[in-house]
């Protein structure tokens, strides 16, 4: 099997290991292209995300990159942007003018409508949970529907080229602690947002991401969520959220 990455992060940003240590291990799986996709830098303080002067490092290093091994591999400049109401996304005009080859969108935060504050979802399990009881009154329903709902206006209004983790809500949901797939609520929630994926014209990763940093016991999205997902027709593909170049390939046959 011939695989691809474009969801890469590095030393830069909240990855380990150098832009050339990644594509030394592309070239020894025998990948024809890979992408970066470094954390965009964002309106308020984060220290997971590229700086403006990381971004001009980043970017002179895959140029670069992609000069010296242009006969050997395609190298893709892209960034993992979130989408933030008003503030950030994929087809923000401050992205769109950085240059990119693509763009992967996701939501790592929910905002607190009473104090503003961006609240990461899928970082701590404590901010998970100060997420749920001081913006949603401990209502996982109103929390979870508020993520889909972000994912689907980012879809609609600001669409990248490749929706990131699109369920990474359940990754501080072990032992369904929270909810449960299987309940008409959340299918449907789904069901709405894969619509609105589809719609896009975006294409939807398969991430392994959660498996290799052992946060999740399935890839993103579940494999119930692919399946339905299949049959709207929504192109995939598979990424493993790179933070360590030795995960360039990870569990990707069994992703498969």
């Amino acid at each position: 099997m011939v695989w691809t990455n474009y969801h890469c992060h590095c030393y830069l940003d909240d990855g380990d290991g150098k832009l050339q240590d990644y594509v030394e291990q592309a070239l020894d799986r025998g990948f024809p292209a890979l992408g970066f996709s470094c954390h965009a830098p964002l309106p308020f303080p984060c220290d997971w995300v590229l700086s403006e002067e990381g971004f001009s490092v980043y970017a002179k290093e895959v140029g670069a990159l992609k000069e010296r091994y242009a006969s050997r591999l395609q190298i893709y400049l892209g960034l993992e942007v979130d989408y933030l109401r008003g503030l950030s996304g994929p087809a923000h005009p401050a992205i769109r003018a950085r240059g990119l080859d693509y763009t992967i969108g996701s939501v790592h935060f929910l905002d607190d409508p009473a104090s503003g504050a961006h609240n990461e979802i899928d970082g701590s399990p404590e901010g998970y949970a100060r997420c749920l009881a001081s913006s949603f009154g401990g209502d996982i329903r109103a929390m979870v529907r508020e993520y889909y709902r972000l994912v689907r206006e980012m879809a609609a209004q600001s669409p990248p080229e490749i929706i990131g983790h699109l369920d990474v809500i359940k990754k501080n949901n072990p032992g369904e602690r929270y909810f449960s797939e299987s309940e008409a609520w959340y299918r449907e929630e789904v069901g709405r947002t894969l619509e609105a994926v589809a719609a896009s014209g975006a294409i939807l990763e398969v991430n392994t991401g959660g498996l290799a940093r052992r946060k999740t016991d399935s890839v993103y999205p579940s494999p119930w969520i692919l399946t339905e997902s299949a049959a709207l027709g929504i192109p995939t593909t598979i990424s493993s959220d790179a933070h360590d170049p030795k995960q360039i390939a990870f569990h990707f046959d069994e992703a498969l």
